[in-house]
């Protein structure tokens, strides 16, 4: 409901135009109201223009009554040249007695308004009008002024109501002008030119819209990019695990051809080509079993990876214990040193136990046996650090490898929003892994 009753920027944003557009509207009706108003009363100070029209009335009343033939009956016909004439009042008099106004007063009436009395008015104040049954005294009344000022207003009227569709159409034309630039930049994200950048103008709806597309655009992108890489590294992959495939299945093929035609000499022989087909089958059978891995994590999304929270120290020993026994078993000395400060953290514990054994499989292949295997794990700034440090043996260059285990370490630790990176610095290489620790314990 909340989001019912809640306006749009866009919408208020309009409201306030056409608020702002009505007061500064009215305001230019005021100035030109005033303006107007002082103008035309310096022009009648002026000018006989209005005193000309005042001059022309009665002999243009002389002329209808004479020329209608009306008595002073005939109110009806003079109050219709009134009603034409516009902006004048007409009092008639016989013998010094109100008989007649066309403001709707007639001596039937008891209004107590006030009338004009002629005998306070000089000769040139009324005149005298011949009618056709009597004659009788006029005065007039003129209101010719106020066609002018009524004008002014109509005119100011006209002006305001222009100058407040200006400002509105000058606010929509603003945000139709940006529609429509929004419309040719996603024509031409359409057309593929994906770099290209959305104009962002304003804070309202169409802004927040083309943010929108600004984000899923680069998002694009980055998909892009990344389905470029993950298919050059699959590429690679392929090609290298093609290879290393190759050479082990070539030499196990003929190894089986020897025994099958019985091209070896004798029973030990036989034995050593016995031997080597079973290596070179569980060495086909260990890289099947790495690239089986190496899928089936980078086929893994985050989401579907269940985390759990643990004891980071409890954890950390636990792994480094197990690793241990095994590089003692190859003949190690593994020197490390826990952390002192308690934390937990949460991690996909068989993801993370996947880590552990191929950098500890990687160093059983290339490290050297004469010198300590260093491991350190410690709290920084809310992120637990491990690192991993050997010496590279001399024969470690002769070893071939694809970098499955090492790319299947990079994938993991970034679902677990981590990082790890490889170091090599005279003859020494490290591991370094970082990730977020949830809390720490106090």
């Amino acid at each position: 409901m909340n989001n019912k009753l809640r306006w749009s920027r866009l919408k208020l944003k309009l409201i306030l135009c056409l608020i702002g557009s009505f007061l500064a509207s009215a305001a230019l009706f005021l100035l030109l109201q005033s303006t107007g108003e002082d103008l035309l009363e310096h022009y009648r100070t002026r000018s006989s223009f209005i005193d000309k029209q005042e001059q022309q009335a009665l002999p243009a009343l002389e002329e209808y009554v004479s020329g209608q033939h009306l008595s002073l009956k005939d109110d009806a016909q003079i109050a219709e040249w009134v009603r034409k004439t516009k902006y004048v009042n007409l009092y008639l008099y016989k013998d010094n007695q109100f008989l007649y106004s066309t403001d709707g007063y007639t001596i039937k009436t008891e209004n107590t308004r006030f009338l004009p009395d002629p005998n306070i008015f000089s000769k040139s104040q009324y005149s005298t009008v011949t009618f056709a049954d009597t004659t009788a005294q006029v005065y007039m009344e003129y209101f010719f002024e106020y066609k002018y000022y009524n004008l002014i207003t109509i005119l100011g009227v006209i002006l305001s109501f222009l100058f407040f569709i200006v400002l509105v159409l000058f606010f929509i034309n603003k945000k139709t002008s940006y529609i429509g630039v929004l419309e040719k930049e996603i024509k031409i994200l359409e057309g593929g030119n994906l770099d290209y950048p959305i104009t962002l103008k304003g804070k309202d709806e169409l802004s927040s819209l083309a943010q929108s597309i600004n984000e899923m655009r680069k998002s694009f992108i980055e998909r892009l990019e990344s389905e470029e890489q993950a298919r050059v590294a699959n590429s690679e992959l392929v090609t290298a695990m093609s290879h290393d495939l190759r050479t082990p299945l070539t030499a196990l093929v003929g190894y089986l051809d020897i025994i099958e035609y019985k091209k070896y000499q004798d029973q030990e022989a036989l034995a050593k080509y016995i031997h080597s087909s079973r290596e070179k089958a569980y060495q086909i059978k260990h890289l099947s079993d790495k690239l089986f891995e190496y899928f089936t994590v980078y086929n893994t999304e985050e989401n579907d990876l269940e985390f759990e929270s643990y004891d980071g120290i409890q954890l950390m020993d636990q792994l480094i214990d197990e690793q241990s026994m095994l590089l003692e078993n190859h003949g190690f000395r593994v020197a490390w040193e826990p952390s002192p400060v308690p934390f937990r953290v949460e991690l996909h514990l068989i993801s993370f136990r996947r880590v552990f054994d191929n950098l500890f499989s990687n160093i059983t292949k290339y490290a050297d046996t004469s010198a300590a295997v260093t491991i350190a794990y410690r709290i920084e700034d809310r992120w637990l650090l491990i690192d991993i440090t050997n010496v590279i043996k001399k024969e470690a260059h002769e070893v071939h490898s694809t970098g499955i285990g090492l790319k299947t370490c990079h994938k993991i630790i970034s679902q677990h929003k981590g990082e790890i990176t490889f170091t090599s610095t005279g003859g020494r290489y490290s591991v370094h892994i970082r990730l977020p620790v949830n809390n720490t314990l106090t």
